[in-house]
């Protein structure tokens, strides 16, 4: 999971911790074998998050039936976040291995997390190539590149991070494709976060304009249409 979407928590020990997990777990598979979790894994910025249920219980594994969609997502990475009402807090469990034939995913290595994604206002996709930008920033104008975006703001690259954190009048001047078509936008935005460099990793929050804001929605949304229809492939 990139951008930081959850952290680590202990609460007790990690040993501890695994152990209340654990005993959880078999608590609630030998009370109520279908009993609902809920799986989260983050796939290009996006959350994919579906059910699962105990298949079986396997030392210090847990073995979960899960959607062909899931599957796919957590092939992608190295951690899943399990969620369910019998649980204070988020679960995460590290991949131990998947059984693809028969849609099975075994977790282990189990801590308690926060979920910091899902504290964002905004869905945040990763743009399948990255966006070249212009900054107006104070009449200077600073290249970027943009990687990551949501409706709220986006993540870019620029080697002027200087300028850039100095700035009080600042838009982005973005060229996409909207509805088939090419199209030409000026966002309003403040920086929210320059990073050391150069490149600067820098975090910028949007001030919308109505014209800004409809463009984006439809664009990010289409982003997301993309993103599952690629997972679904993989499935």
């Amino acid at each position: 999971m990139t951008l930081t979407a959850y952290r680590e928590v202990i609460l007790s020990s990690k040993s501890d911790d695994e152990a209340a997990i654990l005993a959880i777990f078999r608590d609630v598979f030998a009370r109520e074998p279908n009993a609902l979790f809920s799986l989260l894994n983050i796939y290009k910025e996006l959350p994919i998050c579906n059910n699962a249920t105990i298949f079986d219980i396997k030392g210090k594994n847990i073995e979960f039936q899960a959607t062909p969609l899931q599957i796919a997502a957590i092939a992608n990475g190295t951690e899943t976040i399990i969620q369910a009402p019998f649980f204070n807090m988020s679960v995460m469990g590290q991949l131990i291995y998947l059984d693809l034939p028969h849609q099975l995913v075994s977790l282990g290595k189990f801590s308690y997390a926060e979920v910091l994604i899902d504290k964002r206002n905004t869905v945040r996709v990763k743009l399948r190539i990255p966006l070249n930008v212009i900054l107006h920033a104070d009449g200077k104008t600073i290249p970027g590149v943009v990687r990551d975006i949501s409706l709220g703001g986006c993540s870019l690259t620029t080697l002027l991070g200087a300028d850039l954190e100095a700035a009080e009048d600042l838009s982005l001047h973005i060229k996409i494709m909207n509805e088939g078509k090419v199209v030409e936008i000026d966002v309003p935005a403040k920086v929210v976060r320059v990073g050391p460099g150069p490149p600067h990793d820098c975090a910028m929050m949007f001030q919308h304009t109505s014209e800004s804001e409809r463009i984006l929605s439809v664009f990010i949304y289409q982003r997301q249409l993309e993103i599952i229809r690629e997972l679904r492939e993989k499935a």
